[in-house]
């Protein structure tokens, strides 16, 4: 069903398990329908074309006249965008709506129970049509909670918000507690990933794609690329299982994966299999589900500037990981808008690896007393593809600080252009901050720094991950 909560403008599906809501209501087994076929493992070459026959006619079907007609793929905010940001991993924050405690044992499991979902669907792609991640990585990065003292035995590095707003919800059902914790929006993807140059604080790394969203008295569940949302009492009695109904359904919703409630809203002849994304027609993904995600995927990354990290054609994989790119900033000449008469511009491409942000063993770059915005360039003497760079700034703790923004230029043979889908651009001192964006052919590069107040800016070393032509 379609609704709307605030600013999310987000379809919700409400899906009622049999065992715990559903009353009378019977499942059939997923197995039943599946014309003695399975799904086999894709392989490094796997595409549409292996899919089976008996079930391209329904998948074809709801991909035009649901997905495509309702836009459910629309935002690049699914979850293969939150994977592809994120390198192959996914952030969580846990919001706790519930009056129960839980235990460090409790949150321990639903960080491995949300890993276990998740790779339940992914692990579907694994060597499918270019799909470039193996496991997914799955962390609860934050708890948001009204009472702090539910998390039994608080770990030093768990991270907790307790600023809390009104649900809704609570107005029409009672039931449902008023009081709704939330975590700082400064640090979630659902509000920024429409911003290719938004700045997390902290960096990257220190965002939440998603919200694992658990309401007492709440019931059913609801999801989308904000996140599931389900009973308390219900996550504790699935919490161990391996495959778990309600939570795995409204994943299926992050990936863009609609609702069956209606007859209309179903394939003509209806299905040639079960489905999890029929409320109550499977308790488990089935291989009508695998290849309605596998076909979305085929559909999704020919955006290649949406996806940028994937497989096109005979070019092979575009990796942008720093593992595997070379540095090719020793290769450069550098040039700035202003250097400090006792600083070196050269710092920034000597291969140094700072200890920390004031590391004054080797030379540094800086640009004391000037302020507002200044740049620091890297030429090349050929013309390469850029996909990634890597700042360790200069802070001093006097007069030079990290910059309150920055922004990735290229030169694009005729004036200078913003890089595209910018994933990172952190501020953070004491170490490196890495920006990944869609790969570009140039033979400039060039950093915008915006100082913050009336500090000045710096940098200790400046990688640039690229593939040479």
């Amino acid at each position: 069903m379609l609704k709307k909560k605030g600013m999310m403008a987000a379809s919700f599906s409400v899906v009622i398990a049999g065992s715990l809501l559903m009353g009378n209501a019977s499942f059939v087994s997923a197995d039943s329908h599946l014309n003695g076929s399975s799904v086999v493992a894709a392989t490094g070459d796997s595409t549409l074309a292996d899919m089976p026959p008996y079930l391209k006619s329904s998948v074809e079907w709801v991909w035009k006249n649901r997905m495509l007609t309702e836009g459910s793929t629309a935002r690049n905010n699914t979850i293969f965008d939150q994977i592809d940001a994120g390198k192959g991993s996914l952030n969580y924050v846990v919001r706790w709506q519930s009056s129960k405690p839980v235990t460090l044992q409790q949150r321990q499991d639903i960080a491995r129970m949300l890993g276990r979902q998740m790779n339940h669907w992914t692990e579907h792609l694994k060597g499918y049509d270019g799909w470039p991640y193996q496991d997914i990585k799955v962390k609860v990065v934050g708890w948001a909670v009204a009472d702090p003292s539910l998390l039994l035995d608080k770990q030093p590095d768990e991270v907790v918000y307790t600023d809390t707003t009104t649900d809704e919800l609570a107005s029409e059902k009672p039931e449902i507690p008023a009081v709704l914790p939330v975590a700082p929006a400064a640090l979630s993807r659902y509000e920024h990933y429409w911003d290719p140059y938004y700045s997390y604080p902290g960096g990257y790394d220190k965002r939440f794609d998603m919200y694992l969203w658990v309401t007492e008295n709440f019931v059913g569940g609801t999801g989308q690329d904000w996140g599931q949302r389900v009973n308390d009492d219900y996550l504790f009695s699935t919490l161990n299982s391996d495959e778990i109904e309600i939570t795995e359904h409204e994943i299926g919703h992050g990936f863009g994966l609609t609702d069956f409630y209606e007859e209309h809203e179903r394939p003509p002849g209806g299905f040639p299999t079960n489905t999890i994304m029929w409320a109550g027609d499977s308790d488990h993904i089935t291989d009508w589900d695998i290849w309605m995600l596998r076909y979305t995927w085929s559909q999704l990354k020919k955006d290649t500037s949406r996806f940028p990290n994937t497989t096109r054609g005979d070019e092979g994989p575009i990796d942008t990981s720093p593992d595997e790119n070379v540095n090719i900033a020793p290769a450069a000449t550098v040039s700035t808008s202003y250097t400090s008469s006792w600083e070196d511009i050269s710092a920034l491409h000597d291969g140094f690896d700072p200890t920390s942000s004031n590391d004054r063993s080797h030379a540094v770059y800086g640009n004391w007393p000037e302020t507002g915005t200044q740049w620091v360039q890297y030429d090349f003497d050929q013309e390469y593809t850029v996909s990634q760079t890597d700042v360790y700034w200069f802070k001093d703790g006097a007069g030079v600080d990290v910059p309150k923004s920055y922004k990735i230029k290229y030169w694009n043979g005729r004036s200078w252009s913003n890089v595209k889908q910018a994933n990172g651009l952190g501020t953070s001192a004491d170490q490196y901050n890495t920006t990944t964006f869609t790969p570009v052919k140039t033979t400039k590069l060039r950093i915008e720094m915006v100082s913050k107040g009336s500090a000045s800016t710096g940098i200790l070393e400046w990688k640039v991950a690229a593939n040479k032509l």
